[in-house]
């Protein structure tokens, strides 16, 4: 069995059902597959749930995730205008609107407040190696790849080849404590990384077109690229 966990691209936003990715790989496979891939999911559920089918009575043989855009989307647990209780994806991005206020007003505080490269990078690193060494300790076939190319780009231009050292204040004890995280940084076993990105391998989102969804054609060039990369290990 073949669990898919990714957003919208692997979703198949838009699509048909035997267009999508996961349907793709599973009948080149000729496996039975689960589904997991929920739109504007962040990188911190596709952990989650990969997890949960992991820990599960009936975990999955081989993992395929699709990590979500590099920035920092979120889920949260808010309280809508009616007081009601709630989980929503927060896409902190101007042109991600909604017809719902709260979550847009939360995504605009997060976009402008608490969002840099630098803790997008982190967070998602931390989700990626944990998952990564969950897999290896259940002895969990998987495979990664990217809906699109920031994290890969911003990881080959700053940390691949140097120290990165997280500061962090102490406030009520005046002083930085400063952690080198390079033995984290190294850690990702790009031996199970498929590292060219379906929107960079579809010359979309290369070209600055960042809510473009692939279409049918795209999603199976895509599919028959990353078969044959997974072929090579």
């Amino acid at each position: 069995m073949i669990y898919f966990g990714g957003d919208s691209f692997m979703y198949g936003e838009g699509l048909e059902d035997k267009e999508d990715f996961p349907y793709l790989v599973s009948t080149e496979l000729k496996q039975p597959y689960v589904d997991d891939s929920q739109v504007t999911s962040s990188n911190r559920l596709i952990y989650l749930r990969a997890l949960n089918n992991l820990l599960s009575d009936e975990p999955c043989d081989f993992y395929i995730i699709m990590w979500s855009r590099g920035f920092d989307r979120r889920f949260e647990h808010i309280i809508d205008e009616n007081l009601d209780e709630r989980w929503t994806n927060i896409v902190p991005s101007p042109f991600h609107q909604k017809e719902d206020k709260i979550r847009n007003e939360i995504s605009k505080f997060v976009m402008e407040n608490l969002v840099t490269s630098e803790s997008s990078y982190l967070n998602s690193l931390i989700d990626m190696i944990s998952l990564q060494q969950l897999f290896k300790q259940h002895n969990k076939k998987y495979i990664f790849c990217f809906a699109h190319d920031e994290f890969l780009k911003f990881h080959d231009k700053y940390y691949k080849k140097k120290e990165f050292n997280l500061k962090i204040k102490d406030d009520s004890k005046g002083f930085t404590k400063v952690n080198n995280l390079k033995p984290i940084v190294d850690s990702i076993d790009f031996d199970n990384v498929v590292t060219k990105s379906f929107s960079e391998h579809m010359g979309t989102w290369v070209n600055g077109k960042d809510n473009i969804h692939p279409n049918a054609k795209q999603v199976k060039d895509f599919v028959n690229y990353f078969l044959g990369k997974i072929g090579e290990n």
